[in-house]
């Protein structure tokens, strides 16, 4: 089984938007359900986790293979006084992962046409979210 929200937040990291994942110190980007801010984890976060997904296809070829589709849920949050810069950080992430070439995969799909507005949380920061269709073949 593939770690799509890490092989994901590999490419996020990779994509020139100050995304870091933990270890690393002022880690802002988990593949797990949102994180609370603490004094690790700042308020500006992208979160990626993998949703599931529709059934396993079958696939007709030499080898007995199936093509799944599994869904993974991204999530931004942003500070409370920073809707502009949390919209833009959604949308470049959008950008980043809808339609990336991303191996073994042979399709990477945003299922929105943009990151939908969720409002703000209990602390009154701002939240997008979209879902991403992730396509794979893998021996079953």
């Amino acid at each position: 089984m593939r770690d799509i929200a890490l092989e994901l937040a590999v490419l996020l990291e990779r994509a020139g938007l100050g995304l870091v994942r933990p270890p690393a110190s002022g880690a802002n980007l988990f593949t797990s359900p949102m994180p609370e801010s603490d004094g690790a984890v700042p308020d500006r976060v992208v979160a990626l986790v993998v949703t599931g997904g529709a059934g396993p296809q079958s696939y007709v070829g030499r080898r007995r293979m199936a093509y799944l589709v599994p869904e993974c849920q991204v999530r931004t949050r942003s500070e409370r006084e920073d809707f502009e810069g949390g919209q833009r950080l959604a949308q470049s992430v959008f950008a980043a992962l809808n339609q990336s070439a991303l191996m073994p995969y042979s399709v990477v799909r945003a299922e929105e046409s943009a990151p939908a507005y969720l409002g703000t949380d209990d602390a009154d920061r701002h939240r997008w979210v979209f879902k991403l269709v992730v396509g794979y073949l893998v021996a079953s």
